[in-house]
């Protein structure tokens, strides 16, 4: 099996060290691992149809926007748009 070494910043590191507990990774390598198995397969669906990758990232987004602002107020939209 290869070795690959490579540096992340703190901030990444907390988030993998956070999600390595959370889901139950054995190890930082490990969750390395099956990221990039998971990477390469949303590389190979690309070929599938534009409803199926739209519905994809429409979930994703749904889930990041969930998570980054749960529980917080937000501005109003007037307030958002004011320096457009």
């Amino acid at each position: 099996m290869a070795i690959v070494n490579f540096g992340i910043p703190k901030n990444l590191e907390k988030r993998v060290e956070n999600t390595v507990k959370e889901k139950g990774f054995a190890s930082k390598a490990e969750f390395f691992r099956f990221a990039a198995i998971y990477f390469m397969d949303i590389l190979e669906r690309r070929s599938g149809s534009e409803e199926e990758r739209f519905e994809y990232l429409t979930e994703f987004l749904k889930k990041e926007i969930l998570e980054y602002y749960r529980g917080k107020k937000l501005p109003s939209l007037k307030e958002q748009l004011a320096d457009v």
